[in-house]
């Protein structure tokens, strides 16, 4: 099977988020369906309700029947009615609505205003139910009642969307922690993804002879990817292609408005937007997902969590690859005198005059990558210490931190000392630390890198190191009680606490035993601060598992 590809109309032009004109509508507005078999009255509210509140949006039809043919319920955020109407009255218009919107407002809006089809209204599940009197007060009240009704429901489907991307994430993580080779892996990932929100998902694999690609893992609608071949043999036209082309996430939106092949093929096969996030596996491009929704759009959010995946998906990729490569659980350690070497730590320690150690590296949300050091210093760090950080390491941005020590420093850089040597060899640094007594880096290979290779890339990059020391380690079995200890040991107490708040609200069950927001209520804190800190700590625990750090001295 050949996956993606496309034609001749560029995503984005330079940017990650591309939407047709078409798709641009306030997101304020209130897009209202009016349902009255009275010509002369329907036009007559329609009117009136757009006076009352600049918000509302009308669309008028005078049969139930037309409404449902012609009217993209989709696109309607709240539905007004009439009751006496031949052939369907209000009631049975209100019934067949609900069959496939349960929860979108409807009122019903009619002059016999007796128990009985009060009764049945309530019933069939109205929204809202109003005796229409033609006063202009009426239109008023109505125009209220509607912006209330709309925004809570918004209110309702942002919080079920977001659940519905936790539950994603979360079954995405357990098939990634289960599944042993990449092969697996992809199957896993397309099949988690593809559900309510998106009807097809593949990875397009990267072939590294020749650089071409290749159609891995797909579901859903795979017809649609048969007839989307992806090609880097010209301009970029797919958001798998764009993808592919800058590494970045793209995303295109309001594909049966675009004049290309690709949005016109994806479109006929019944999708309006898609996105193409670049798979990259320990510093190697791996390949590119591509995910297509029925939607006319992909909200910020959705890209934030698909992005999300995709980095867990490369992670994962790596970590079975460095298994399988790996089973003898040797690894090589290197140390090397760092101290005539302009590396940031030993600037760090030579201006500030006092020790520095690397404590932790890692990512924020956004990508950057972080550097966490902390300084042997008597007490906390004063203005006068950041000050002069700063102005030591210029390229980078420094923070003051609130960690286990007094002096923690996190650097964000967009390209830290030690990635190269992390993405691009698989190695761990365990020691980087200067003070009185010099500088020193110990790192850790996988038995498959030659040595001289990393030790050339690093005396490249900074002159001055010296290899002082070589040995083989092999990694022990840990015991489960380790590992528990070990990822334990790899969180924050606010981590710790956010994972078992949530593990017993039943956040981890599916379905969801307590949402994101409910577990964010018991923490005391904000949904956005919770995900925070939940796939903080869900990113270095799958890091404790993939990547041990328990290991003994070979004899």
């Amino acid at each position: 099977m050949a996956g993606p590809t496309c034609g001749n109309d560029t995503v984005s032009d330079g940017q990650s988020r591309d939407r047709a004109e078409t798709t641009a509508d306030d997101s304020d507005a209130i897009r209202t369906l009016l349902v009255d078999d009275d010509q002369d009255f329907v036009a007559l509210a329609s009117t009136l309700l757009e006076a009352e509140s600049d918000r509302i949006e009308t669309t008028t039809e005078t049969r139930p029947a037309d409404a449902l043919d012609r009217v993209d319920l989709d696109a309607i955020d709240c539905v007004v009615s009439d009751y006496r109407m031949p052939e369907m009255d209000g009631i049975e218009f209100l019934e067949t609505v609900r069959a496939d919107y349960p929860e979108l407002p409807f009122i019903l809006f009619t002059g016999k205003g007796d128990e009985e089809v009060a009764k049945q209204a309530i019933s069939a599940d109205v929204s809202d139910y109003m005796v229409k009197d033609g006063s202009a007060e009426q239109y008023a009240i109505s125009a209220t009642r509607i912006e209330n009704l709309v925004d809570q429901y918004r209110t309702r489907q942002r919080s079920h969307h977001r659940q519905r991307l936790d539950a994603l994430s979360q079954r995405v993580l357990e098939a990634v922690l289960t599944e042993p080779t990449p092969e697996a892996i992809e199957r896993a990932v397309c099949d988690c993804v593809v559900d309510d929100l998106y009807g097809a998902a593949w990875i397009g694999r990267r072939d590294p002879r020749d650089g071409t690609f290749q159609a891995g893992a797909s579901a859903g609608d795979t017809a649609l990817f048969e007839a989307l071949p992806i090609t880097t043999d010209r301009e970029p036209e797919s958001v798998e292609e764009h993808a592919i082309a800058d590494g970045e996430q793209h995303v295109a939106e309001g594909l049966a408005t675009r004049d290309s092949d690709w949005a016109r093929t994806a479109a006929d096969h019944g999708f309006g937007a898609a996105v193409g996030i670049p798979i990259i596996a320990e510093g190697v491009p791996y390949g590119v997902l591509g995910v297509y929704t029925t939607r006319a759009t992909i909200d910020e959010i959705e890209a934030e969590t698909l992005s999300r995946l995709a980095d867990l998906t490369a992670f994962a990729i790596g970590a079975s690859k460095r298994r399988r490569g790996d089973t003898s659980g040797q690894v090589v350690e290197l140390t090397v005198d760092a101290t005539a070497a302009d590396l940031p730590f030993v600037r760090l320690a030579d201006t500030l005059g006092c020790g520095v150690e690397l404590v932790e590296t890692s990512h924020r949300r956004d990508g950057t990558p972080l550097t966490l050091y902390r300084l042997d210093t008597d007490g906390d760090l004063d203005g006068t210490d950041l000050t002069a950080a700063r102005e030591t390491l210029t390229a980078e941005t420094v923070e003051g931190v609130d960690g286990e020590g007094a002096g923690d420093l996190a650097v964000a850089a967009a390209e830290p000392w030690w990635e190269p040597v992390v993405d691009g060899y698989g190695a761990t640094v365990r020691t980087a630390a200067a003070g009185d007594d010099g500088a020193t880096l110990v790192i850790e290979l996988p038995p498959s890198v030659t040595v001289r290779s990393v030790v050339d890339h690093l005396n490249e990059r900074h002159p001055g190191l010296e290899l002082i020391g070589r040995r083989g380690l092999h990694r022990e079995a840990r015991p489960v009680k380790t590992v528990a200890a070990e990822v334990t040991e790899t969180l924050t107490d606010r981590q710790l606490e956010v994972v078992e708040t949530a593990y017993r609200a039943g956040y981890y069950e599916w379905p969801h035993e307590a949402s994101s927001e409910t577990v964010a209520e018991l923490l005391g804190i904000t949904q956005p601060t919770f995900a925070e800190h939940f796939w903080t700590a869900q990113r270095r625990i799958i890091h404790t598992l993939l990547d041990p750090d328990a290991e003994s001295i070979t004899d």
